[in-house]
C-alpha cells in the first residue's frame, strides 16, 4: 500500500507540473479511499510588530490549527497524525521546501505535511499555508489569505476548499453554514454557523416561534416561518443587508417555504376551505398558484434540481407519506409504502436521490430513495433522527439527532463516518445546509 500511495503522489506531482494541470487525482466515485498519513505542524507567528497582545495571537495559532485538522480529517482523505509526533521544531523551521527537514517528517509515518504561518496588524489577519508531499519533497500548493482577526477558521476554510479543488476537481464544502432551530434561549429561534459547527450566530431575535429555516439558492437569504405577529407567516431575511420582510401572511398558516432553484418562485403550504395545500408563489408577480387539491394535509415541499418535479408529504392514504408532483402535468404519484409516518423530503443536488424521515411506531431514522421510491437504503438506525439536509456537493447529509435534548449530526451519503456537531447552542434542530458561498 505505501508503494501505491508513493505512486500516487508521484502522479499527483508529475500532473501538477504539466501545463494542464486541472485533472481529478482522487475519485470522488470509488467505493473506498486509503486515508493518506498527514502532518500538520503548528502555525509560527511571524508578525513583526512587537506582540502587543500575546494570548490573541496563541488563540489564533489554535484555531488555525484546529481548522485545518478538522477540515483535513472532515474530508475522508487524510488520516491526522497526532502533533505529539512531529519531530521538527516549528520555531527553527522555515515553511519552504528547502527550509523543511521532510526527513523527519517520513520518520514519523508523514506522506503529506501542511505548514503554514500568520501575521497580525491590527484587525488584519494574514495567514500563509502550504501543502507538500513528503515523499518529493516539493510544494502541492501554497496560498495566502487575509481576513478578519476574529474569524482565522474562515481564512483555514477558504485553504481548505482550494486543497480540495485541486485534489478532486469539485467544490469542498469547508466554507459552507448550516441553519438551525434551537429552543435552549427559551425562544425557538434561527442560528447560522460553519459547517463544522463552529462560530455560531444567532438570526432572529423576536422572543418568538421561529421555525423551517431555508436557504435561497445564492446563499443571500434565509426563508424561514414565525410566528412573532401570531399567526404562522413566511418570511425573508436578507443576511447581507439585514431586512427582514414578510413574504407570505395570508390568513390561517404559511408554512414550509422552499425556495425553486432559481430562486424565483417559492413552494409552500397554505390553508384553504377544505385542508392545507400545496401552492406555488410567484415572487415577481405575487402570484399562487394551487398544485393539490384534497382532503389530506399536504406539507414540506422540496425542489428536483431541474425545477420539474416536487417532493413533499401527504396524508391522504391514512398516514404521512411521501409523493412526488410533476409540475407540468400536475400529476401526483405516492412513492412510500412503509412506515407509519415518513417525513421532510430533501432533494439531493444532483437529482438522483430524496432523503427522509420514517418512523415504524417509535423512533425516527434517516432513509434515501431514488425519486420513483425503489432504492430504498436506511442510513441511521439509532436514536431519533430528522429533517436530513444535503450538502451543496452531494457528499455528506446533516440531520437532527435526539441526542441530549437535540443536537446536529453529519454524515456521508451512504450512512458512514457520523460526526456529531457542537455549535456551542445546545438544543439544535431542523438543519438546513447552505448552498455554495461566494
Amino acid at each position: 500500500m505505501k508503494k501505491k500511495l508513493i505512486l500516487f503522489l508521484l502522479m499527483l506531482f508529475t500532473a501538477f507540473c504539466a501545463p494542464a494541470w486541472s485533472k481529478v487525482y482522487i475519485d470522488l466515485a470509488a467505493p473506498s479511499q486509503k486515508a493518506l498519513p498527514v502532518a500538520v505542524q503548528e502555525f509560527r507567528d511571524l508578525s513583526t510588530a512587537p506582540a502587543r497582545d500575546k494570548a490573541e495571537r496563541e488563540t489564533i495559532k489554535k484555531e488555525l490549527y484546529d481548522a485545518i485538522t478538522t477540515d483535513l480529517r472532515f474530508s475522508g482523505f487524510f488520516s491526522v497524525i497526532d502533533k505529539k509526533a512531529n519531530l521538527e521544531d516549528p520555531l527553527k523551521s522555515g515553511l519552504t521546501e528547502t527550509s523543511t527537514d521532510f526527513r523527519s517528517w517520513r520518520a514519523i509515518g508523514a506522506d503529506a505535511l501542511v505548514k503554514g504561518g500568520f501575521t497580525v496588524e491590527g484587525n488584519r489577519l494574514t495567514v500563509e499555508v502550504r501543502f507538500f508531499d513528503c515523499v518529493t519533497e516539493r510544494l502541492v500548493i501554497g496560498k495566502k489569505f487575509s481576513g478578519s482577526v476574529k474569524n482565522p477558521r474562515r481564512i483555514i476554510h477558504y485553504f481548505s476548499d482550494t486543497v480540495y479543488e485541486e485534489l478532486t476537481g469539485k467544490k469542498g464544502v469547508f466554507t459552507t453554514k448550516i441553519l438551525f432551530v434551537s429552543g435552549s434561549g427559551g425562544n425557538k429561534e434561527i442560528y447560522a454557523a460553519d459547517y463544522d459547527g463552529r462560530n455560531a450566530v444567532k438570526l432572529t431575535r423576536n422572543r418568538s416561534i421561529n421555525l423551517a429555516p431555508q436557504w435561497s439558492p445564492d446563499g443571500r437569504k434565509m426563508l424561514y416561518v414565525s410566528y412573532k405577529k401570531g399567526t404562522p407567516a413566511m418570511y425573508s431575511l436578507d443576511l447581507v443587508t439585514g431586512k427582514d420582510e414578510a413574504i407570505s401572511a395570508r390568513p390561517g398558516i404559511n408554512i414550509g417555504g422552499m425556495y425553486s432553484p432559481d430562486g424565483k418562485k417559492l413552494a409552500l403550504t397554505l390553508s384553504t376551505e377544505k385542508s392545507p395545500e400545496l401552492f406555488v408563489l410567484d415572487l415577481a408577480a405575487r402570484e399562487y398558484r394551487k398544485l393539490t387539491d384534497n382532503n389530506g394535509i399536504d406539507v414540506s415541499p422540496t425542489w428536483s434540481p431541474d425545477s420539474g418535479k416536487i417532493a413533499y408529504v401527504s396524508d391522504t392514504a391514512g398516514n404521512p407519506h411521501i409523493h412526488v408532483l410533476e409540475l407540468s402535468t400536475g400529476k401526483s404519484k405516492r412513492v412510500t409504502f412503509k412506515g407509519k409516518y415518513n417525513s421532510s423530503p430533501s432533494w439531493s443536488p444532483d437529482g438522483s436521490k430524496i432523503a427522509f424521515a420514517r418512523s415504524d411506531g417509535g423512533r425516527f431514522n434517516i432513509w434515501t430513495m431514488r425519486p420513483d421510491g425503489e432504492g430504498l437504503v436506511q442510513l441511521t438506525f439509532d436514536g431519533d433522527n430528522r429533517h436530513p439536509s444535503w450538502s451543496p456537493d452531494g457528499r455528506y447529509i446533516v440531520y437532527s439527532s435526539s441526542d441530549k435534548g437535540g443536537s446536529l449530526r453529519i454524515m456521508s451519503s451512504d450512512g458512514t463516518r457520523v460526526t456529531k456537531i457542537d455549535t456551542g447552542i445546545r438544543g439544535e434542530k431542523a438543519p438546513a445546509w447552505s448552498p455554495f458561498l461566494k
